[in-house]
């Protein structure tokens, strides 16, 4: 039976290792109906080198869609890669964030019409993402519930509960609290009801919540996804340089319950 396309959309700049670490993860899926879009913020070439040797050797289509470095412009790299979607359904997730082997099975299975889904995440220590990232294939997504529970008595995870109980969801809900922009999926066709990403959010922060904040005020609801979380590697805090003007931008959109991005997917150069 033929399945709806996937497309699972990662954010990178500058984090090969990171990016290998979560590629491997997409390659164990048990479900491969999806394709990968990697929005990447700008990486050097050492990101490209790498891409290039997965595409040549890999379960699904990888496309990797690059603009020039000119900072943090997240919104726009991935408004660039959605106009490239052609499957109706999205997971959007950042190249810190390792799926469990049954991640793009769990949000295809779940995923209803008039919701988004929102993930949860487990956290790596920094001294077990260090090992990890040196030796790849000892991050194992594929371990045993009894090797998970020794990852947490050695402190290598925060967390064992998301990863022990069996993926379920909650009850639809529009609060924006605890929102992550790591593991969020929804429908193509409610981003372009919305325009996509807003894009005078530059530097890190509020843009995902201004996404998410938009589709609610559109009508879409959220769904927490209970169980199969994201592993997410440690690494150092973003500059939040931009933080408090990025603050007043969302709250202009809450305030005026705002649906459509005013610089999103219409707006880019070359759009029809």
């Amino acid at each position: 039976m033929n399945r709806p396309g996937i497309a699972v959309v990662i954010s990178t700049y500058n984090s090969p290792a990171f990016l290998q670490l979560v590629l491997e993860g997409y390659r164990k899926q048990t479900d491969l109906g999806f394709s990968i879009y990697i929005a990447d913020d700008g990486s050097s070439e050492e990101t490209s080198a790498l891409v290039a040797r997965y595409q040549a050797d890999y379960p699904v289509s990888i496309k990797h869609i690059w603009h020039e470095d000119c900072g943090f412009r997240k919104s726009r790299i991935h408004n660039i890669a959605i106009k490239q979607i052609n499957e109706p359904y999205l997971l959007l997730t950042d190249g810190d964030c390792v799926p469990l082997p049954r991640m793009v099975e769990t949000h295809r299975t779940l995923a209803q019409q008039g919701h988004l889904i929102s993930g949860g995440r487990v956290l790596l220590s920094q001294s077990w993402t260090k090992t990890v990232c040196e030796h790849n294939k000892m991050l194992n997504s594929e371990a045993s519930l009894t090797e998970w529970f020794s990852h947490r008595l050695k402190k290598n995870i925060n967390r064992i509960l998301p990863i022990a109980i069996p993926p379920h969801l909650g009850s639809p809900n529009q609060k924006l609290k605890g929102i992550r922009g790591c593991h969020i999926s929804c429908w193509l066709d409610d981003l372009r009801r919305i325009n996509g990403f807003d894009e005078s959010y530059e530097g890190w922060g509020r843009e995902d919540s201004d996404l998410i904040a938009r589709l609610f005020h559109a009508g879409i609801y959220r769904l927490d996804l209970r169980g199969m979380p994201v592993l997410h590697l440690w690494h150092r805090e973003e500059k939040r340089n931009q933080l408090n003007r990025n603050d007043q931008l969302l709250a202009v959109c809450l305030e005026r319950r705002r649906i459509e991005a005013a610089k999103g997917l219409r707006e880019l150069q070359g759009s029809s």
